[in-house]
């Protein structure tokens, strides 16, 4: 299964070719982007040579809660699939600690079948067909349909540990690192307290950082993606990183420079820039408070997701929505993944948008101009 290596089909990432269903344990947290709790994962594939396109969790229902009710939540992502390239698809249960077939040393039946079935019959509907469906806990799977004892054990069987290892360090060289849990995600947005050391730092060097730039919106543009490229070459500058986090929050502020930035990060992306670019704009966010939150997490946004990193892109754009729930950018972002909207159709309609045309007939902006 060759494999982009992100949670939507990235194409800042070379393949990987994985060797079946004992991978999965290892690769699935990498798609999300962080280990999966009481979720349903689904790898949308191509037919040809089974390609990941796409990656979609949603959440296991709760103890009483309608199946169908959280199959409607997600009707959208799943009959949009085959826009991806999707043809076929595996699910992926990981139930909670609760739902654990094998706890306590005991063997039950796999949970959630029904809500399985309800989604096999949805991909159906859309087009889709469902290769398998695994119930993964730890190191152990079974699948919902082999009835092969020697194959799938009542009790699950262990991964193979040698590919488990192969895969997770193939993908950690590549600089994945998924976090704990999408927890963790969410808390690595989370506003600095005003007297925090690095909010402190970017706060003081904002006039002076401001006052600096040059004139025109293209010039600032193009300032600032050089720095990110000094950045991504050398991270361990603190003072470039503070100087970068007030010149996104200037750029973001306006929708010129921020969509002028936007084009020159995602058309013909440089991989190394957009990760520097994604760790500025994370601490923009942090170092914000109120409405002007909204620019730069949606920018964030945006760059989360050309980069494949759709639960990240997903904390984002909420991040955004709650700062200024009317900010257009962000409501755009949001029903692109709502619709399992692939990262090119941005690329390819900024790539259509001419620099010219994002500027208008005026290409020097006062500083202080909203978004």
């Amino acid at each position: 299964m060759p494999l982009p290596g992100a949670m939507t089909h990235a194409p800042l990432t070379p393949a990987l070719v994985v060797r079946g269903p004992d991978a999965l344990p290892a690769l699935i947290p990498h798609l999300v982007g962080f280990h999966p709790e009481s979720s349903l994962v689904l790898l949308g594939l191509a037919p040809e040579r089974r390609t990941v396109q796409v990656t979609i969790r949603m959440d296991l229902p709760h103890r009483g809660a309608a199946v169908g009710d959280v199959v409607e939540a997600r009707r959208r992502s799943l009959a949009a699939l085959p826009r991806c390239g999707a043809l076929e698809a595996i699910l992926a249960v990981y139930p909670g600690a609760d739902e654990d077939p094998w706890r306590d040393g005991r063997v039950r039946d796999l949970p959630f079948r029904d809500l399985v079935d309800e989604v096999v019959a949805e991909l159906a509907d859309a087009g889709l067909h469902a290769l398998d469906a695994v119930c993964l806990v730890g190191d152990r799977l079974r699948s919902y349909w082999c009835r092969d004892t020697a194959c799938c054990p009542v009790g699950g069987r262990a991964v193979d540990a040698d590919e488990v290892l192969r895969v997770r360090s193939a993908l950690v060289v590549r600089g994945s690192a998924p976090l704990g849990s999408r927890r963790d995600l969410v808390a690595a947005l989370a506003e600095r307290d005003p007297h925090d050391p690095v909010r402190a730092a970017v706060d003081a060097a904002r006039d002076a950082v401001t006052i600096g730039l040059p004139a025109g919106t293209e010039p600032r543009v193009q300032r600032v993606v050089d720095d990110l490229r000094a950045y991504a070459a050398d991270a361990r500058d603190a003072a470039t990183l503070t100087s970068l986090v007030v010149l996104v929050g200037v750029l973001c502020a306006s929708i010129r420079s921020r969509d002028l930035l936007l084009r020159a990060l995602t058309v013909d992306p440089d991989p190394d820039v957009v990760a520097a670019a994604r760790t500025v704009l994370g601490e923009a966010v942090r170092c914000t408070s109120g409405v002007a939150v909204a620019p730069t997490a949606a920018a964030l946004a945006v760059c989360c997701w050309v980069a494949g990193d759709g639960a990240a892109a997903r904390v984002a754009v909420e991040r955004a929505l709650a700062a200024d729930p009317s900010y257009s950018l962000a409501s755009l972002v949001a029903a692109a993944l709502d619709t399992g909207a692939p990262p090119w159709t941005w690329v390819a309609m900024m790539g259509e948008i001419s620099v010219a045309a994002i500027l208008g007939a005026d290409d020097v902006e006062d500083l202080g101009a909203g978004a």
